[in-house]
């Protein structure tokens, strides 16, 4: 299930500005860049960027897609607010649980 238009970031419009003015923060799973919102909207965006390399094939590049936008939408209420957030994930994400992606939020919780 696809990520709500309220939550989904434009990477075409503000993928210079969230690099530029970003924090970068690890996890097992992913990296994200983290930016405060200049519009001030009441919830926060998430892109998703994915890159061939990770997987070659877009049918699968689009089944890692849908896990994490699944595991978002599980744990939106206690992910931070009034933020621009583009993931990219690692190679460990492959063959894991919408769970276990979940899980892996926990560090971007505490901006």
């Amino acid at each position: 299930m696809a990520l709500a238009k309220k939550h989904r970031l434009n990477l075409r419009l503000y993928r210079q500005r969230v690099e530029e003015s970003c924090k970068k923060l690890h996890s097992p799973f992913f990296t994200y860049l983290v930016a405060s919102q200049i519009d001030h909207l009441p919830n926060s965006r998430f892109a998703i960027l994915i890159s061939k390399k990770l997987a070659r094939k877009a049918v699968d590049r689009n089944k890692i897609k849908r896990k994490i936008s699944q595991s978002i939408q599980n744990t939106l209420p206690n992910l931070p607010q009034h933020h621009d957030i583009i993931l990219i994930p690692k190679k460990t994400i492959l063959g894991k649980t919408i769970t276990q992606i979940s899980k892996d939020f926990n560090h971007v919780q505490n901006i």
